[in-house]
């Protein structure tokens, strides 16, 4: 068990362990949920029992994740929805609300995907930022509502919010208006503050449009140039709710040859990784330690390596320093189910990704496709 680190309580520790073993456990749901999915032949009323049971195992990744972070509970009403159909139904509403002068431009990301959260509170969050947009921008102008998935590998520093490594649905409103200085950008958050930029008539200001995100397990994130325009942007934790009936179809192979090491101590994340790597062409070699992976390493020729961070003894990050040593060019793919933010700082290689867990089939050959520089393969994300 790795030790306390001088700041962290015991009650921490044992939910960062807690929390490592149940990634693995939702790791290895999804993924074999995954594989039977895209199988042939399934009748419908398996199919959805199937869908259910990822959807239970995507719940509780939420459920774990806020414990990690201590975050508080989403809204009682919250769901999974689908943002882009979200945005698209709201559209007219926040194009009147920019007046006749202000165009607003929809940039949205396709496949659709979901998020958790209250419908009505995600408008009202939209509502307002808008409504902030409109005061930014002095005559005519322009506003851009776009989204995107986002993976974060580390930990990014922002303002208001520090978002934590994990897969997200990013809502960004930039305007062409006046922008703000640094210090005008921290103290829009203050609770209380009653200025135009800062209110509208719903009388919901941006420290409560933060709170609103927060309880959706979600954070906020602001940039702006005096002179050149503001860009708010909504991280939401990517969710998997119920998913529209898709025909199954198989990946196509990524590699077809190639030799990929998975290494990891959990021996049902290692069986789900396995089948999926072998379904998309790779031949894959298998290690439960470090040690074991090194010696693969040193006695063969392999074309990328995917690892679990936290295992007993030899650990991934000191796996993957000895092995970058050994072959300088083996593109590396980390996996954990902790919050993990010094991944620069303790490998330092261009080589290396990180890919959060719990993962599904997906974003697994996504990361994949990222590594080894090609385009992702397999069916598209479902959500």
């Amino acid at each position: 068990m790795k030790p306390l680190s001088p700041s962290e309580t015991v009650s921490e520790h044992h939910v960062r362990e807690i929390a490592h073993d149940f990634n693995n456990l939702l790791t290895a749901m999804i993924g074999a949920a995954d594989a039977v999915l895209r199988r042939s032949g399934i009748d419908p009323e398996s199919r959805a029992d199937i869908a259910n049971m990822r959807e239970g195992a995507h719940r509780g990744a939420v459920l774990i994740r806020r414990l990690q972070l201590g975050s508080e509970d989403p809204p009682a009403a919250a769901d999974f929805i689908y943002i882009n159909e979200t945005i698209r139904a709201t559209s007219r509403l926040l194009a009147h609300r920019l007046g006749s002068k202000i165009v607003l431009t929809l940039e949205l990301a396709e496949p659709d995907s979901q998020v958790r959260a209250e419908p009505a509170q995600l408008d009202r969050v939209l509502l307002n930022l808008i409504a902030n947009a409109r005061h930014a921008i002095p005559a005519s102008g322009i506003v851009t509502l776009r989204t995107e998935c986002r993976t974060i590998a580390e930990a990014e520093q922002r303002v208001p919010d520090t978002v934590p490594c994990g897969n997200y649905v990013v809502i960004a409103i930039a305007d062409t208006g006046t922008g703000m200085l640094r210090d005008e950008v921290r103290r829009i958050f203050d609770p209380g503050l009653d200025s135009p930029r800062d209110t509208d008539s719903s009388g919901l200001g941006l420290s409560s449009v933060r709170q609103i995100v927060r309880q959706c397990g979600g954070f906020l994130a602001v940039e702006s140039v005096k002179g050149h325009g503001t860009c708010f942007e909504i991280f939401l934790p990517r969710g998997y709710g119920d998913r529209r009936p898709e025909a199954a179809s198989e990946p196509r192979p990524l590699a077809l040859g190639r030799v990929v090491l998975l290494v990891d101590d959990d021996l049902l994340v290692r069986r789900v990784v396995e089948r999926v790597m072998r379904r998309a062409g790779w031949t894959v070699r298998s290690a439960d330690s470090g040690e074991i992976a090194l010696a693969v390493v040193k006695e063969s020729s392999i074309d990328l390596m995917i690892s679990d961070i936290r295992m007993h003894g030899m650990d991934g990050l000191i796996l993957t320093r000895l092995a970058l040593a050994w072959q300088p060019d083996l593109p590396v793919i980390l996996t954990s189910g902790y919050e993990f933010t010094e991944l620069d700082l303790a490998v330092g290689n261009a080589n290396v990704t990180f890919l959060p867990k719990p993962y599904g089939q997906t974003d697994l050959l996504a990361a994949v496709a990222r590594s080894i520089g090609e385009q992702a393969a397999g069916p598209p994300p479902r959500g």
